[in-house]
Order: structure tokens, then C-alpha cells, then sequence
């Protein structure tokens, strides 16, 4: 092993104890197993039994490791490797040395929304100063859903940095407003956003898995208004879908009337097919039996696009993840993770502990990973990136030159 600081090198540390002494205790004794030395970037999710004190996991985290950058936010429950903890005690940590790369952390607590929502060049500008000539691999963000419109946010995102990957999740540890912290370096607030954008020499690979399938065959959209899809391929839509159920093989329609159905949006019409990853999955919101409508939970429905029913349980939820587990590995293996998964997934959904985290140990190894249950979880899909429900963002740090990289001393 080596300590040379020219080399892509990350730790993680996960407790479960309550009191945050010794969390924070435990964490660090995990961390000092697997890195040492000064650290660039320092990532924290704590649940609710921390909040009062993230001033002193800083301050334990400046001593042991002096990061330049630390960015955190409180969540319901925190993913570290191989193990979730939901709706328990938990402080999930990861610190990394990334050599040669550009850490910008940014804040968007008092930002004219109106403003940056409406202009993708000046959001962009807002969130990276240093990162030109396509070195900008990521921005992360860490959103208090109470008070930040991130629907409308992101497509300025999209627009204001296209094709680079935007990834997070919502913090999760309160019900109301001003019950949720995000913390950034030396402040720790109670609404907005907070975010980092990293560039340079360093890979970040995003994997985003909706947890659904496909079923039938799809659909043009021939006639719509706003949310609300009339006809499919020249007929009326709800009548599509009722033909299309009848035809389907009976353990789908079971899955049909028990769990309901999602629609997937195609996000490249240039496709001839469209498989896993290609689809943006929202919701089957409401249905007009009189005049054969249905609404789907996306605003940005229109006439021409090409849509395909989904259906989610817990088998297609695993298949999914793994499927795009195995894109990953193609990459080489991983320095370090990032996990932002919904709250709905977890023990709750696939009636057994661990799940996401396991899978992830099985295709990446015992990679250093961080992570949180979400109220939402942001990730790209095609070249753009959006908020989801029910998803598995993944994010994955490797070395510029797809080398594995080496353990610290």
C-alpha cells in the first residue's frame, strides 16, 4: 500500500449508534482503517438523532482528515457498504483524496429562483467558475424539498450543462419545513440546496435505475394537452391501454390491478428500439373513463413522443439495479460510491434487509460507499438529468485512466 497523494483514494465509515459521540467514534475508527492522510472531499448523511450535533462530526472530521470541501445533509435513514439502516440511528461518512481535481462546493439557499430557472446559462454559471473546455464530470446536489421548486430547477440544469450528469437526492429527515439540514463546510442550513460541482481529471459514471419494466409494446402519442394523452397511435387512449392489458400474460395483469401502471417516456426518439435506460418513468396520475383519457405525472408530455407501460414490483425493481450494475462494471472497478435510493425502496419494498447495498457489493466489491434514503432522488436519463420516485441513483468515482485504483496506507 501506498500513501501517494496522486492517487484517486477514498474511505467510508457507517454506525448505527445513537449517541453521536459514538458515531462519530465508530466512524472514524472505519475511515482510519482504509485512509489516511489529508482529504480533499468529505461526504456526510446523518439521520435525525444527529442534527443537533453535525457540528462536532465537522469538527471530528477537520481534525482526523482536514478536507477542503464537506458537504452532508440529514435523511431518514443512511446506506454504507453493504449495510442500510432505515428508519434507525445512522451516520454514514465517506472522504476521498481526488488528485488533480476541481471542487467548486456551491449554496442556492438565497438564489432568485425565478431567474435561474428560466436561464440555463446562468444557473451554470452560478454553480462552476473553473470548469471550461468539457472537464466539468458532475454536479451533486443535496436538496431540502421544502423549499427548493427542484422540478422546475432541473431543466436548467439540463440546459445550462448539457450531457454532464447532475445526481442527489432530497433530504429526508423531516416531515414539515425547517426540519432538515444540509451542511456545507462551515454551515449547516435549514433550506435551499447545496451542491458541488467536480471537474477535472477524474471519471464520474452515473447509473439510474427506475426499478420497473416494460409490458406491450409502445405508443406514439397523437393527441394530447399538457399532461393529459387523448389518443395513442390514432386511438383513444384509454382504449389502448385496455386492449393492450387484455393481452398480456396473466401474471402481468395481476401485477396490473395489484400495483398499477407507470408510464415510460422515451428520451431519445432516434432509437429503432428502446430498452432499460432509455425511458423516463413517471406515474399513471388519473383517468377519464367518460371521454377515454389518461394523465400522466409529466409535464413535458407532447404530441409525437413515444411512450411504453410499465409495471414495478420487487423483482423488476432487483432485475433492473443489476442489470445496470453490470453496465457499470464495464467501466473498470471503482474508487468510491454514491447511493441516493428512495425511501420506498429498501427492506419495504424487496422483504429483505440490505438489498441495494448488497447488490452493489456483488457487482462492485467492497468499493468505500456513502449514501441516503431519499424523498426524491435526481439522476440523468439519456443526456438530461431529472427528479424521480422510487429510483436507485448510483454514482461511481474512478481514476481519469480507468486504472484500478490503489489502497491507501
Amino acid at each position: 500500500m501506498t500513501a501517494d497523494a496522486d492517487i484517486l483514494t477514498f474511505g467510508s465509515g457507517l454506525s448505527d449508534a445513537k449517541a453521536t459521540d459514538d458515531a462519530v467514534r465508530e466512524v472514524l475508527n472505519e475511515l482510519h482503517d482504509t485512509f489516511h492522510g489529508p482529504a480533499d472531499l468529505a461526504v456526510v448523511f446523518a439521520t435525525a438523532h444527529h442534527v443537533k450535533r453535525l457540528d462536532q462530526v465537522r469538527t471530528a472530521l477537520d481534525r482526523a482528515f482536514a478536507p477542503r470541501v464537506v458537504i452532508g445533509c440529514t435523511a431518514g435513514g443512511v446506506i454504507g457498504v453493504r449495510r442500510e439502516l432505515e428508519s434507525a440511528a445512522g451516520l454514514s461518512v465517506i472522504v476521498g483524496r481526488l488528485p488533480g481535481a476541481v471542487l467548486e462546493p456551491f449554496r442556492m439557499d438565497q438564489m432568485d429562483w425565478s431567474a435561474v430557472s428560466s436561464d440555463g446559462q446562468a444557473l451554470a454559471d452560478a454553480v462552476t467558475r473553473h470548469a471550461r473546455d468539457g472537464a466539468l464530470r458532475g454536479v451533486m446536489l443535496l436538496v431540502d424539498p421544502f423549499s427548493t421548486p427542484l422540478v422546475k430547477l432541473m431543466p436548467a440544469f439540463s440546459t445550462g450543462l448539457p450531457g454532464v450528469p447532475v445526481f442527489g437526492g432530497m433530504a429526508s429527515a423531516a416531515q414539515r419545513p425547517g426540519g432538515n439540514r444540509l451542511m456545507l463546510n462551515d454551515a449547516v442550513l435549514r433550506e435551499g440546496t447545496v451542491g458541488l460541482a467536480i471537474s477535472g481529471p477524474i471519471q464520474v459514471h452515473a447509473t439510474l435505475s427506475q426499478g420497473c419494466r416494460p409490458i406491450g409494446r409502445p405508443y406514439v402519442i397523437t393527441k394530447a394537452k399538457r399532461h393529459i394523452v387523448q389518443e395513442l397511435g390514432g386511438v383513444n387512449a384509454l382504449s389502448a391501454v385496455r386492449e393492450m392489458a387484455m393481452r398480456l400474460p396473466e401474471e402481468d395483469q395481476r401485477l396490473v390491478e395489484n400495483k398499477g401502471l407507470q408510464v415510460g417516456r422515451v428520451i431519445d426518439e432516434y432509437k429503432h428500439r428502446f430498452g432499460p435506460g432509455d425511458f423516463l418513468i413517471r406515474g399513471l396520475v388519473g383517468v377519464d373513463g367518460d371521454a377515454g383519457y389518461i394523465a400522466i405525472g409529466d409535464p413535458q408530455v407532447r404530441v409525437g413522443q413515444t411512450i411504453q407501460f410499465h409495471v414495478r414490483d420487487k423483482a423488476s425493481a432487483g432485475s433492473d439495479f443489476e442489470l445496470m450494475l453490470e453496465a457499470q462494471k464495464l467501466h473498470g472497478p471503482g474508487a468510491a460510491a454514491l447511493l441516493f435510493a428512495c425511501n420506498g425502496r429498501g427492506r419495504g419494498l424487496f422483504d429483505r434487509p440490505n438489498p441495494d447495498a448488497a447488490m452493489i457489493g456483488r457487482a462492485l466489491g467492497a468499493v468505500p460507499l456513502a449514501g441516503f434514503f431519499t424523498h426524491g432522488e435526481i439522476g440523468p436519463v439519456g443526456h438530461a438529468s431529472f427528479v424521480h420516485g422510487h429510483a436507485a441513483s448510483l454514482i461511481v468515482f474512478r481514476p481519469p485512466n480507468d486504472t484500478p485504483p490503489e489502497a491507501d496506507a
